[in-house]
């Protein structure tokens, strides 16, 4: 491999450049100089290079997903599902190289990138594959006449287009193209130029599992090149749909190519997540989720030890961003979780300029007039300490903006009518918490929240292989995850037949 990592799981040492290719017809291809590009840690260390598409390359791509597309969908869902299941074997196999890749592109650290990207996609692969004849069954509903029949299929759309981001690169990467393949669809991912090596040992275990030639292909490109290539790929006329994770700005310019040409769109998209934590809550258990919530990368596995759970930045779009306390118990709430912030650790950003928006959004809330509770809002080598903030005023950018970087911002309120006004007053609607023992309370109040997911006594980040996935309002539309996450790449077709 070429990074190697020291004892705190960070990437250090880079002894062997290569290249990265792109991947079609299940075979590398290189580039041209010309197209190529440096992927770099935050902290501008050279890890390698990669081959990079045009829009000629992205077209190349889209035709050879088109090819492969009539003989796939005719193949049953029984090899399909074996198919499957032998690509989680490959993946767990592969678990090594990915983890390392994984922490050398992003800066992840050895229990996330193992964790969540590693052990949540093999249960991925299981659950989409325990699934896919069920997801395919249709109906035949009754008519008007006796003499007339009709069935209602489901069928898969043709090559679809997934777009995946850099802060959980594998299972997303994997979300984003398995599940439609699964369903006999053909997938081209665009990879990201953050994580190309990651999203490339995707492509490898797919061809190492079996998979033909053409049902997955994999195009990454330079950031110079993305208006190019973006647009190559959705206005294709053989992309049926198009899903995407990533940025609510991002997403929008997504939606509005998509929606030139016509394409159906599954979109998940930014969060602004609120932790609420009432009266009769506990507190301890609520200062620990605000804490790991707000932190973290993304989420860690009930499996991962206590000490796996390091600051992996807060860049997750379920990361916890406000917490919202009553009154009442503010004082013991805020002393229990200063206490468990100066336990934790900070970790690095994928890159520095995204610290460097985090940290430009906290230091205008506290001229603005925040109090910086916890941390100070210092940045090292794309590194943030983690900041807690009170008093934030509502004309601050951070009030409404997805920090996306290790701050937490505390409200105090009066009752739990007005944290449920307070958690719904955003753009945003992918995750929320509550915290109480008063369990139907809570459920009450969770259906008034506008979130996607509303979790009772956990944190914010959370998602597992059986449940769906996705927004409200402006994190997006559309579920990925199990069942619901087949049905988007299904299409319904009504078939009748007249007696004679």
């Amino acid at each position: 491999m070429v990074a190697e990592t020291n004892g705190s799981g960070g990437t250090t040492v880079h002894k062997t450049l290569t290249n990265v290719p792109l991947w079609i017809d299940n075979a590398p291809v290189e580039s041209g100089a010309e197209l190529q590009f440096q992927v770099k840690t935050s902290t501008e260390e050279l890890l390698w290079t990669a081959s990079g598409a045009d829009a000629a390359v992205a077209r190349r791509a889209v035709d050879s997903a088109a090819a492969a597309f009539p003989a796939w969908a005719q193949t049953p869902p029984t090899a399909r599902r074996r198919l499957v299941l032998k690509l989680a074997d490959v993946v767990a196999a592969r678990r090594a190289d990915i983890t390392e890749a994984i922490m050398a592109e992003t800066g992840a650290q050895t229990g996330w990138a193992n964790g969540i990207n590693l052990d949540l996609v093999v249960g991925f692969l299981e659950e989409l594959a325990s699934g896919i004849s069920a997801a395919e069954t249709g109906l035949a509903p009754p008519t008007s006449s006796q003499d007339r029949l009709a069935l209602v299929v489901k069928q898969p759309y043709g090559v679809v287009l997934g777009i995946a981001p850099w802060n959980a690169p594998f299972i997303l990467a994997m979300r984003a193209v398995a599940t439609p393949i699964a369903c006999g669809n053909t997938a081209v991912l665009k990879a990201s130029e953050l994580s190309p090596r990651t999203h490339h040992f995707l492509a490898e275990t797919f061809a190492a599992a079996g998979f033909p030639a053409g049902v997955l292909n994999v195009v990454q490109h330079s950031r110079e090149r993305a208006p190019e290539v973006m647009e190559a790929l959705i206005a294709h006329p053989a992309v049926r749909k198009v899903n995407f994770t990533g940025s609510t700005a991002v997403g929008k310019l997504v939606a509005q190519q998509a929606g030139l040409h016509l394409k159906p769109l599954l979109m998940e998209l930014g969060g602004k997540a609120p932790l609420i934590v009432l009266a009769d809550a506990d507190l301890d258990a609520a200062a620990q989720a605000a804490v790991v919530g707000g932190y973290l990368h993304v989420s860690l596995p009930t499996s991962v030890p206590r000490h796996a759970l390091t600051s992996q930045h807060g860049q997750i779009c379920m990361a916890t961003e406000r917490v919202i306390v009553v009154s009442s118990v503010l004082d013991a709430f805020m002393a229990k979780l200063k206490a468990v912030a100066a336990g934790f650790d900070a970790g690095r950003a994928t890159s520095a300029q995204g610290a460097e928006k985090t940290q430009g959004l906290v230091a205008q809330a506290v001229k603005d007039g925040a109090r910086l509770a916890h941390g100070s809002n210092e940045l090292s080598r794309a590194t943030l300490r983690p900041t807690i903030l009170t008093d934030v005023p509502r004309d601050t950018p951070l009030f409404y903006a997805e920090s996306f970087g290790p701050t937490l911002t505390v409200h105090a309120v009066a009752s739990a009518d007005e944290a449920l006004r307070l958690a719904n007053d955003t753009e945003y609607g992918l995750s929320a918490s509550i915290f109480s023992r008063d369990v139907m309370g809570a459920m009450r109040l969770a259906r008034r929240l506008d979130s996607g997911a509303v979790h009772i006594n956990g944190m914010t980040v959370h998602d597992e292989p059986g449940l769906p996935h996705g927004g409200y309002k402006s994190s997006g539309y559309g579920r990925f995850g199990a069942r619901w996450g087949l049905d988007e790449f299904l299409q319904l077709k009504t078939i009748t037949v007249q007696g004679t």
